[in-house]
């Protein structure tokens, strides 16, 4: 995505309002405030999830997505949305390492899959 590092997220931290996620990044002048749709943050890894953990484990990739946004003068009134078409345009760096294909399912990772089963043992 380029250099993307002028963004940095700042205060408030992550939070969940109602559906969507929200989070605040900063140039150093101005503070945007990033939603990140349900679908959005459902789309980003499998499995399907809306969580703060996942806007938080993930607020790095939502921050440069957003930042993108920003670029593109695609911010109203200090807003950027973050959706689902715009997360599955640009899926996160290990995702697109083993997690896509070219019909555009993603498929999870072995290792992944492995974690998983491990849970349902007894």
């Amino acid at each position: 995505m380029g250099d993307l590092g002028e963004f940095e997220i700042c205060e408030p931290e992550p939070f969940i309002y109602f559906e969507n996620g929200q989070l605040a990044i900063t140039d150093g002048s101005t503070v945007y405030q990033v939603i990140v749709t349900c679908e959005a943050m459902r789309a980003t890894a499998p499995p399907p999830e809306k969580s703060l953990r996942r806007l938080i484990r993930y607020a790095g990739y939502y921050r440069d997505l957003a930042a993108a946004a920003i670029r593109r003068g695609e911010a109203v009134d200090e807003k950027v949305w973050v959706t689902e078409a715009l997360v599955q345009s640009s899926p996160p760096a290990q995702l697109a390492a083993f997690g896509g294909n070219r019909s555009g399912r993603r498929m999870m990772a072995p290792a992944a899959k492995d974690a998983g089963h491990a849970q349902h043992r007894a």
